[in-house]
């Protein structure tokens, strides 16, 4: 009798013993993926800019380029269609986003804890938000982890939201929930709502031309330019026109004239050479003179009206057009 009483307390002694030591495993959660260990504990805003450059560092090697930027392009789209007012535009100068896949040591917290039943298991963290000295914001992607077009989706509408000023959120249905297991991607009704407050005016930036771009000017045209750093601005033009039937073909330098003649009564600007390329800043009223290459300071100013001409009142009879470039210097 004493026997049997000794074999069941050694029996309750192991089994407590077992039970402790598995305790201190935690159960793996291997279905469960923090898309982050990143988090907003408030909304707030971060910027006053409304629309926001992104560019693609590298590439992920399980997965073919076109699938995987449509990819992350949905991710930003998500919040785009939700909110009018925002916008996130693939332009690779001067990016405020970058996109990159990274060993996963650059990911500073690697797992996480999330509850399995009773008790608590981990989960891979597959990626992460990172501020860099230059102010730019990295979304850092793990080369390690098995993502697929969806779980890609979520990872950049996650981290998107952040940079935006969301708030982390416990629902799962929301976007905001750093949880993923394969749910269905959809803004949520509160997502919405909280994105749309957080963004209620009209973004301007939306239809603007951001440095650097290249135009065609054949006549009168004007583009709206926001300034994502101060200096200088450079224009540089090439290409050719013909300038009706007898003067012939000149370059954005513009001409003497017929036969070599001036010919001032058929130009805008009198003191130009004929048909040169030229540029007015916020529809002042005089043109200046820019030829092949001309440039202008910034002058603290966030937007300007852009507007490049040819120097010559009869454009009709032209063929051809200028291929002007416009950068910083």
């Amino acid at each position: 009798m004493v026997k049997i009483h000794l074999q069941t307390i050694l029996l309750l002694l192991l089994s407590l013993i077992s039970f402790q030591q598995c305790q201190n495993i935690p159960p793996d959660a291997s279905k469960f993926v923090y898309i982050s260990a990143n988090r907003n504990e408030s909304v707030q805003r971060l910027s006053t800019d409304c629309a926001f450059r992104y560019s693609v560092v590298n590439t992920y090697k399980r997965i073919d380029d076109e699938s995987q930027r449509d990819a992350i392009r949905a991710g930003f789209d998500i919040w785009q269609k939700a909110c009018p007012t925002i916008g996130f535009l693939e332009l690779p100068a001067r990016p405020r986003l970058l996109v990159q896949f990274v060993d996963p040591s650059e990911i500073s917290t690697q797992t996480a804890t999330v509850p399995v039943g009773i008790v608590q298991g981990t989960a891979t963290v597959a990626a992460g938000l990172r501020k860099e000295s230059s102010g730019v914001y990295t979304i850092l992607l793990s080369n390690a982890y098995d993502w697929n077009k969806n779980s890609l989706t979520k990872a950049i509408a996650y981290h998107a939201g952040l940079f935006l000023g969301m708030a982390t959120s416990s629902d799962k249905g929301s976007l905001m929930s750093p949880l993923y297991d394969g749910q269905p991607l959809a803004i949520s009704k509160s997502d919405s709502t909280t994105i749309n407050k957080l963004y209620s005016n009209t973004c301007k930036d939306l239809t603007v031309n951001y440095l650097p771009f290249t135009l065609q000017v054949a006549g009168p045209l004007t583009k709206t330019v926001k300034f994502d750093k101060q200096g200088t601005i450079l224009v540089r033009a090439s290409g050719l026109i013909t300038v009706g039937v007898f003067v012939g073909i000149t370059g954005p330098e513009g001409k003497d004239g017929l036969f070599g003649f001036p010919i001032p009564q058929y130009s805008i600007v009198q003191e130009f050479l004929h048909a040169a390329l030229m540029y007015k800043l916020n529809n002042e009223s005089k043109w200046h003179y820019c030829g092949k290459e001309c440039n202008f300071p910034t002058g603290g100013a966030q937007y300007v009206d852009l507007t490049f001409g040819v120097n010559d009142l009869n454009l009709t009879d032209n063929t051809g057009a200028y291929t002007v470039v416009v950068d910083y210097k």
